[in-house]
Parts: structure tokens; sequence; C-alpha cells
């Protein structure tokens, strides 16, 4: 748990400054909601995804989570500026990696860096047809250990690592086709949610609580996730990385120490 069991039982009396967050009969509905900041993820946003996972963990009620935002980006990865020198004691992955509830992402905005880590732990991404993702890292001077980790237990391993070092962007289609998304669509996003849901709950909740947990012990490697953890850190002191924000921050090209 990332959080004390009395912080968990007072869930209902949180105040979500960063998430809108809907309990339904049956699952969990969180809405990304820093749409100025373009759901970018802050220290405060991180704390109250974790809060949510150790939530839904304990609540046998709570049979799938469900993960929307609001404005035209669904997440924009990281908060560079916030993190710039301030660290999290809790790690993106760990939110998701560590939640043994059926996760669904649905995808009405595009998505860059970071925020590619939520769609690529989901169980089951649905998304409009005219979604963009992106992975940006290199052009800050970064490299996104912790997304490539979790993309490579989903994609081609080589279109993977063409992904993180092109920092290229690619539509829901293309996306659909290397299994990062499983169906895409114009208009029935929430037709397709909701039939999904319904597929859900008519299982065995603890088999699939078993079968996730089991799942992260044998394939998420801590140890190496720790180690992609000590990398960033690296780079994160890296010239590049200050160069990379100042350029983000001055809205002009980089110019890398060679």
């Amino acid at each position: 748990m990332f959080f004390n069991k009395e912080k968990i039982k007072n869930f209902s009396e949180n105040d979500f400054n960063f998430l809108k967050v809907k309990i339904k009969v049956n699952y969990i509905e969180i809405t990304l909601n820093r749409p100025e900041k373009k759901n970018a993820l802050n220290l405060g946003m991180i704390n109250e995804l974790a809060l949510c996972t150790d939530y839904a963990n304990q609540k046998d009620s709570i049979r799938a989570v469900v993960y929307k935002s609001t404005g035209e980006v669904f997440c924009s990865g990281l908060d560079l500026v916030d993190f710039k020198e301030k660290e999290s004691r809790i790690q993106l992955a760990d939110i998701f990696n560590k939640l043994y509830k059926p996760k669904l992402v649905v995808l009405e905005g595009d998505v860059y860096a970071g925020g590619i880590l939520i769609v690529a732990c989901a169980n089951y991404v649905i998304s409009k047809n005219n979604i963009k993702l992106s992975l940006s890292e290199v052009k800050r001077g970064l490299f996104p250990f912790q997304v490539m980790d979790s993309l490579l237990r989903t994609m081609p391993k080589r279109a993977v690592i063409d992904w993180c070092i092109r920092g290229k962007e690619m539509n829901a289609m293309e996306c659909q086709k290397l299994n990062l998304i499983q169906e895409t669509d114009s208009k029935d996003l929430y037709i397709k949610a909701n039939n999904w849901l319904a597929d859900i709950v008519k299982m065995s909740p603890n088999a699939i609580k078993s079968g996730l947990k089991t799942y992260e012990e044998l394939y998420i490697d801590n140890n190496s996730i720790k180690k992609l953890n000590q990398e960033l850190k690296k780079l994160k002191k890296s010239k590049d990385f200050i160069e990379g924000i100042n350029a983000f921050k001055g809205k002009r090209k980089p110019k890398w120490n060679m």
C-alpha cells in the first residue's frame, strides 16, 4: 500500500485537486483533471492516483478501474518543471502495476511522454480514431525508461526501441496495429467501454485479482525498474536535461551538449 489504512478508510472524505473521482456501482471512474496543464502529472496528481489504487485494491465492490481525462490532452507526461528539483516517493509505474483490478483507459485526447505509461499499463484501451501518441522525452534530454519497460510487455521490442529513440508521433490506428490500443472508434467509445465493463463484472473477482497479482509478480521485475529509475535520475542531472527544459520553456530548439 502507498498510504495507511486510515487514509484509505476515509477515502470518500478526501478532497481531490487534480482528479475527478466517481465511485460507481461496481467500478471506480478516475478522470485526470488538470486541463490547463494538459493533465501533466505533478506530485499531487501522482499521490491522488496512488490513493485511488489503494482504495480499489482494498474495496471488494470495485471490480474495475476506468481512466479518462478532461481537455484536449489525455496526459502530457510528468510535469518536468515540478520534477526538475523534486522527487516522488511513489513510482508512477507502481500505481498501475500494483493495481490488481482490471484497468480500462478511454482516450479522447492526445497522449505524450509519461502519459503513455498509463496507456501501456492498462488491460484494455479504447480510443478515438484521431488521437495522437508521442514519446517526446528524447527531445527534452531524457529517455522514457519506465514507459519503455511497460511497452516491452505489450508491443514488439524493435518497435518500442524505435519509438523511444526517435520520439516520433503515432496515431491511434498505428498503435492499434502494434497492440497498444485494442479498439478505435469515432463516436461510440462509451458503448464499447460499457460492453467491456459488462464482461468484467460477469467474471470471478477473486480469480481476476489472483491472476493480475501473479502476473505482476512473475513478469514485472522490480529490480529492473529500480535500475531504470536510477538511470533516469542521472539524466535529470545532465546538461542535456537542463537545456531540454530551458528550450521547452523558451519554445525553441535545444542545443545539445556534444
